[in-house]
């Protein structure tokens, strides 16, 4: 069993810009392909076939929209939406290869705009990125808090450095307290 989280913290968000505009010419790409299948369809029933995936996963992922799974904001969630609706569409008319490629993709756009947190407990810290990362706290050479700024230094000369978000009642001596005793145990 695993122990308790007993201090937590969450990087502030940086821009994201670049992966959601890079989701968005994705997503441009699709519709010019889809379009171009529309267009040279023979008979209704291929434009049905081809529209029907994509039209009936928008309209569900409205009434899940509200259910809040990710924390994403507007743009982010039409962004994600569009992307299944794509893959689904892509799979649902057997073009593996695009519907595999679109879900996958969309899959890494999700985690790319996912929060960070740091998660310290008493035997190691962990960061919820992808894959999750986990460090003992003997891997670590010293940890501090200062200015809402987390600073890990590693044994290894490796450091990282993120800005967090903190409550205002928080205590960063009692943080930097805990993170020394951590330190100076004996492994």
């Amino acid at each position: 069993m695993e122990d308790k989280a007993l201090f937590t913290f969450t990087v502030q968000p940086g821009s994201k810009q670049l992966v959601k505009g890079l989701q968005f010419l994705l997503l441009l790409i699709n519709a010019v392909f889809l379009f171009y299948l529309l267009v040279f369809a023979d008979q209704w029933e291929e434009v049905a076939q081809l529209t029907l995936p994509f039209f009936s996963l928008v309209l569900f992922s409205y009434t899940w929209k509200k259910r809040k799974l990710t924390p994403l904001d507007n743009l982010s969630m039409l962004l994600l939406v569009l992307g299944l609706s794509f893959a689904i569409n892509w799979l649902a008319n057997f073009y593996w290869l695009p519907g595999i490629g679109m879900a996958f993709i969309t899959y890494l756009f999700v985690q790319a705009l996912r929060p960070l947190t740091i998660i310290f407990f008493s035997d190691n810290v962990k960061f919820n990125t992808f894959p999750a990362r986990s460090y003992s706290w003997n891997q670590i050479d010293q940890v501090i808090l200062r200015d809402q700024i987390l600073t890990l230094n590693f044994c290894n000369n490796r450091f990282i450095q993120h800005s967090v978000l903190t409550d205002s009642n928080f205590n960063v001596d009692q943080f930097n307290q805990f993170c020394l005793h951590h330190l100076r145990q004996p492994n």
